[in-house]
Order: C-alpha cells, then sequence, then structure tokens
C-alpha cells in the first residue's frame, strides 16, 4: 500500500506540474490580466484534494468493499461541491463570470479526475490481489 501511496502522490505532483505549466503559459496568453491572479489556486486546490483523497484511503478500514466504495462516492461528491464553491467564490469575489475560469477548473478537474481513477483502480486491484495472497497461506 505505501509503494502505491508514494507513487500516486509523486505522478500526482508531476502532473500536476506540468499541467500548471502549460496551462499557465496558456491562460496568461489568453487572458493575462483576469485570471493569472487567480491562476495558480487551481492546481492547487486539485493537488490538496489529491493528498486529501491518498490520506483518507490510507487511514480506512480496508477489510469491506462496500464501505470503501462509499467512502470513495462521498469523496467524488466532496470534490464537485468544493469545486463548485470555488468557482462561485470567484464569480462573487471578481464580480463576473469568467468562461477561462470554469473552462480552466474543468480541465483540471478532468486531470484528476482521471488521475484518481487510475489510482482507485490501482488500489482496488492492490487490495484483491492481498486478499488472494492471503487466502492462499491459509
Amino acid at each position: 500500500m505505501k509503494a502505491l501511496r508514494k507513487k500516486f502522490l509523486v505522478v500526482l505532483t508531476v502532473v500536476m506540474s506540468i499541467l500548471s505549466l502549460i496551462g499557465g503559459i496558456i491562460v496568461y496568453n489568453i487572458v493575462p490580466t483576469k485570471i493569472f491572479g487567480w491562476y495558480i489556486g487551481i492546481p492547487l486546490f486539485y493537488y490538496g484534494m489529491g493528498l486529501a483523497f491518498g490520506e483518507v484511503l490510507r487511514r480506512i478500514n480496508k477489510e469491506t468493499n462496500i464501505k470503501l466504495l462509499n467512502i470513495y462516492l462521498i469523496i467524488k461528491v466532496s470534490k464537485i461541491i468544493f469545486t463548485v464553491i470555488l468557482m462561485i467564490l470567484y464569480i462573487v469575489l471578481i464580480d463576473e463570470y469568467d468562461r477561462v475560469f470554469v473552462i480552466t477548473i474543468g480541465l483540471f478537474y478532468m486531470a484528476y479526475l482521471i488521475l484518481e481513477s487510475k489510482f482507485y483502480f490501482d488500489f482496488e486491484k492492490s487490495l484483491k490481489r492481498k486478499k488472494t495472497n492471503e487466502k492462499l497461506k491459509v
């Protein structure tokens, strides 16, 4: 489990760093004054969500898959709610609807969703492999 979690954190860090750099260059060239001051908060938000996701999965009891699935779904819904709150805060504080900001958040959301789903798939596969090995030993 530790190796899988460490791999997730490394991949998350590398992918978010690369996406942040590429996205920052693109956003700065499209609308340099409006969004760029807020831009750094978007990748940091999803990076923090990734750290929280890894920590929650590390701390939970991995005995029942139903409980694990419920926790995973709660994390997904929480992430959507926090993303909507972030968008609302931006619209309220900046006092305008900005399509570039919403599109940027959407793209980071999709990238993070892919990473998180891949990690969860690997996590489940690892748990099943571990249970199979334990059954064979007994």
